[in-house]
Formats: C-alpha cells, structure tokens, sequence
C-alpha cells in the first residue's frame, strides 16, 4: 500500500514537474514569437491570453514543486535551532499554519471558478475557469504535500541537540 501511494505522490509531482516546465515553454515561445511578428507587423491577438493563462499554471505548478523540496521561506532559524520533541512540534505547528492557510485558498479558488466558469476570454473564447482552476488543483496537490510532510515529522526518529 505504501508503495502505491509513493507512486501516486511520484506521478503527482511529475505533472506539477512536467505542467510548470510545459507552460514556461509555451510562455516564452509565443511570447517570443509575437514580439518577432510584432517586428514584421503580423502580430496575433491571442498571444496575450494564451502567455496569461500558461503564467498562472506554471506559477502554482512551480509552487507545488518548491514546497516538495523545502524552496519556500521557512522560519529557519527556529526549526533548525529547536531539537527534539520540541521541533517536531514547532516543525508541525508552522505545516498546521500553512495547511489552514492552503484550506483557506482552496476554498476561495473553488468559489471564484464557481462564479466566473460562464465567463469566456475575450479571443479564444474559452472558460476562464481553465485558467484559475489551477488554483485549486495546486492547492489539492500542496495540501497532500503538506499532509507527507506532518507524517515525515512524526515518523522519523527524534533528533537528538
């Protein structure tokens, strides 16, 4: 069982992997195309939208995979300072904080696509829920992350000072 769940975090994190590095090419090819077109005074109308939406996924794709390998601020010098039982409860107190921020994000994501999925971009004509379901879908993904992380604390032995 636990070997299927390390697969699914593992194709988990190479969608977020694989999403950012995707969307990051998809942003600097049409960018850069259109500003070569643009040169040419063949520019096309829908490079704004498309660079728009490829940002925001890559930006919480990237944000999922910085927060698997710790790149995020952290109150380092209390979490390496603090030994023993008592940074493991520091350590999960912080994840705690960041779990109920994340709920709180999820639940804020889920309600604004909920209002606005009727709304279409103006040149391509598609959902603006695609682009902002990102929120929710990188925030499912950090709250498992999140989850790893507070049982990684509490099962690995207690460091001594």
């Amino acid at each position: 069982m636990k070997s299927v769940i390390n697969a699914l975090y593992r194709l988990m994190y190479r969608f977020a992997d694989g999403m950012a590095i995707f969307m990051l090419g998809v942003m600097v090819f049409s960018v850069f195309t259109n500003v070569i077109f643009r040169f040419f005074y063949m520019a096309f109308p829908w490079v704004d939208e498309v660079s728009r939406f490829a940002f925001v996924w890559m930006s919480f794709m990237a944000i999922v995979s910085g927060l698997r390998i710790g790149l995020h601020p952290a109150f380092d010098v209390l979490v390496t300072n603090t030994h023993g039982v008592a940074g493991k409860i520091l350590r999960t107190a912080i994840s705690v904080c960041i779990v109920v921020f994340l709920g709180f994000l999820l639940k804020g994501g889920i309600d604004y696509i909920s209002r606005i999925y009727v709304q279409k971009t103006s040149i391509l004509v598609i959902s603006v829920a695609w682009q902002y379901s990102a929120v929710p879908i990188a925030t499912v993904m950090m709250l498992l992350e999140m989850v790893r992380q507070i049982m990684r604390i509490w099962t690995s032995k207690v460091e001594e000072a």
